[in-house]
């Protein structure tokens, strides 16, 4: 499980973005730093050396989450390279190009999602079909249950009930909606299954302004109802003048 949101704007507005990455507790993982180049900002899944999200010094967002369709091949590609990958990209128009040519069965299933100041995109496979699609302005909930992977309703009518059209909520109060919880995992935004060894692993908001003096990010490298969040504005603002 996984939980990203975007609120993508009209042109010129704040990009917003939170999400919660749900993974087995043991997993290692480094929080978000800057890239052995500069190029971005990123969390490091340690295991596979990808990552679940990541900004570049262009102000491209990418996200992945998996979907839940079809066994998983270990053979295949680590999702998380997508993401590295992507970052690559100079904006969101020439990536959601690029993807079109990915082959989908380098990959378990997945979404990806993409934006910058002026445009935003899904690409997302069941493992062996690739789709595309552009994100219209407006509040988009991508789940491993979206686009036909299962039922994500209750996910998306929580976070949908605290989003006002045109709003901009604040850091803390995305990071209150990503703290969510409710007997049924797949209805809250926090996970706990102890009991398993999985859950909820961190929290990311990203206020993606038009300029990078006006942009902000904070995370948390736990639960966001455990955990004070750290600020990455000073890390988001060193990779470069949007």
């Amino acid at each position: 499980m996984c939980t990203l949101v975007l609120v993508v704007p009209e042109a010129g507005g704040v990009l917003q973005v939170a999400a919660n990455r749900d993974e087995f507790l043991a997993r290692p993982a480094d929080p978000p730093a800057r890239s052995a180049d500069g190029r971005w900002l990123a969390p490091r899944d340690r295991q596979a050396g990808g990552t679940w999200l990541g900004i570049n010094a262009a102000g491209l967002f990418v996200g992945v989450t998996n979907r839940s369709a079809g066994p998983r091949d270990t053979s295949r590609r680590s999702r998380g390279l997508l993401v590295t990958d992507a970052l690559a990209s100079d904006d969101a128009s020439a990536l959601h190009r690029r993807l079109a040519t990915l082959d989908p069965s380098a990959y378990n299933g997945f979404h990806l999602a993409y934006a910058d100041g002026t445009c935003a995109g899904l690409t997302w496979s069941d493992g062996s079909v690739l789709r595309q699609e552009r994100l219209e302005p407006g509040l988009h909930v991508i789940t491993e249950q979206s686009r036909g992977a299962g039922d994500d309703g209750a996910r998306h009518r929580l976070v949908a009930s605290r989003v006002t059209a045109g709003g901009v909520l604040g850091t803390e109060a995305w990071l209150a909606l990503l703290s969510e919880h409710d007997p049924d995992p797949r209805a809250g935004t926090c996970v706990h299954a102890d009991a398993v060894g999985y859950g909820t692993r961190s929290a990311f908001v990203l206020h993606r302004a038009a300029s990078v003096d006006r942009s902000t990010c904070a995370w948390t490298e736990s639960r966001p109802c455990t955990t004070a969040a750290r600020d990455g504005t000073p890390l988001l603002r060193d990779l470069g003048r949007w």
